[in-house]
């Protein structure tokens, strides 16, 4: 069983998993789970991946799972994990199922190196545990003496291996580039939903055939004393400047016009352009 409890992790198997500069073959995680504000640990340990069966983190979610519910555990709390590799996508999308039905438990991880960054399936993976709010971090040299003083033994001190701060400013630096890179294009996903919404909204707002019945109701109810427009020598009290041979307007009623108004009659000129037209 490559789950161990409360156990704590030899010193080789700390410095063959956790040298950023070499890459093995398998994944080591430790984990602790504590209450917030607390320095104290309810429960510890960690867990190696079970070839073509199990990964690390599946096993360690699995038995917190099983943990909180067998001791009731309520409250904020923080579970935070050491990790040779960064979680790839299959383990990330666990993650997030364990977190979506707890939000008052949060996560911290700390990895040794990156798992694929070159493929954008485990970058997504990564980006959607940062979207939940989970704190993802190359591990530094402080990060290092940490895990083995708290996960190895209290009394070892951490001698750096040639190149460890060169990888882990290079491993920090790609994380880094991940972020970017979702950031933009989630800001140019942003931009373009706000310009299909504008142009919604545009497309809502212009005038359709039904307005432009109201707009025509509106102008023939309002007060005939407008400026005067004359056409082929007559005065017509009906004719705004707006307003010609090309409005598509719905007819006026009889009772909009006034019988001992001559001005209202029918235009000769109107008749004559549309003569024209027949022509």
């Amino acid at each position: 069983m490559p789950f161990f409890l409360k156990t704590l992790l030899p010193e080789k198997d700390f410095e063959e998993n956790f040298n950023n500069t070499f890459q093995p073959h398998k994944t080591l995680v430790l984990f602790s789970l504590k209450k917030d504000k607390s320095s104290l640990w309810k429960t510890w340990g960690y867990a190696y991946n079970n070839p073509n069966n199990e990964h690390a983190e599946h096993l360690i979610l699995d038995n917190i799972e099983i943990y909180i519910q067998e001791n009731q555990i309520k409250g904020r709390h923080t579970l935070t994990l050491f990790m040779s590799y960064t979680p790839c996508r299959k383990c990330s999308a666990r993650i997030k199922s364990f977190l979506t039905s707890r939000n008052d438990l949060c996560m911290d991880i700390k990895a040794s190196r990156p798992y694929f960054f070159e493929y954008k399936s485990e970058q997504k993976g990564l980006y959607l545990l940062k979207s939940l709010g989970v704190s993802i971090k190359m591990m530094d040299q402080f990060d290092y003496e940490q895990c083995l003083h708290e996960f190895v033994h209290p009394s070892k001190k951490l001698t750096p291996w040639l190149g460890l701060e060169e990888q882990s400013k290079k491993n920090a630096d790609d994380l880094e580039n991940i972020w970017k890179q979702f950031l933009s294009q989630e800001e140019e996903k942003e931009t373009e939903e706000n310009a299909k919404i504008i142009k919604i909204s545009n497309h809502d707002n212009m005038i359709g055939p039904q307005n432009i019945s109201v707009c025509t109701e509106q102008l023939g109810a309002q007060d005939v004393s407008r400026p005067h427009i004359i056409l082929d020598g007559q005065d017509h009290h009906d004719q705004s400047p707006t307003k010609d041979d090309t409005w598509l307007s719905t007819p006026e009623t009889p009772q909009k016009r006034k019988s001992t108004d001559r001005a209202t009659e029918p235009v000769p000129g109107a008749k004559r352009k549309l003569d024209f037209l027949e022509k």
